[in-house]
């Protein structure tokens, strides 16, 4: 019985001892299968970035076709005569689209720059478009400029500026409509 007790307890300690055999061939194996599936999970995640990306150019045609596309920009040219502090423009009546200016904003279109205020969906046709820009002139006087024009819409898309132009005959500010 003691024999038996001695075999076993050495068993067991040899094989609580024992260090495990290391297999490099498998470990090998599992790193390239790895590196496979993490070249196949960037693969998937570049196939849903396009498809993503797709899907969205899909709604915005669908959405927004080209027939019905229109965008409206502001600008500023000099602004000597007039500063504003906000615009509001409506188109056929419907919703106004409104944006009041900081001074970081004036000084950015003062100096060149276009902001985009909205894009819209209008069919072909005429239309009528309603701005008014308030703000202060030269001499710090309360004042607006406003603008009614009727525009045609055709089956291309439509790109609308509004710009404040200084007047230097009459020294003052008059608001200006383009289309490109």
């Amino acid at each position: 019985m003691r024999a038996t007790y001695l075999i076993l307890l050495s068993l067991i300690s040899a094989i609580s001892f024992a260090q495990p055999v290391q297999d490099t061939g498998s470990e090998q194996k599992a790193a390239v299968q790895a590196s496979q599936l993490s070249t196949k999970a960037a693969s998937i995640k570049q196939s849903v970035l396009d498809l993503n990306r797709d899907l969205y150019q899909l709604e915005e045609e669908l959405l927004s076709p080209a027939t019905t596309r229109a965008a409206v920009y502001f600008s500023l040219a000099y602004g000597q005569y007039f500063e504003p502090y906000s615009i509001n423009i409506t188109v056929d009546d419907k919703q106004p689209i409104q944006y009041l200016y900081t001074e970081r904003q004036i000084s950015a279109l003062r100096d060149g720059a276009v902001q985009p205020l909205s894009n819209l969906n209008l069919g072909p046709g005429l239309h009528t478009i309603k701005a008014i820009a308030k703000g202060v002139d030269g001499n710090g006087i309360k004042r607006e400029l406003i603008l009614e024009e009727r525009l045609e819409k055709l089956d291309q898309p439509l790109y609308i500026e509004l710009k404040i132009q200084d007047n230097k005959k009459l020294k003052t500010a008059e608001l200006l409509i383009s289309q490109w």
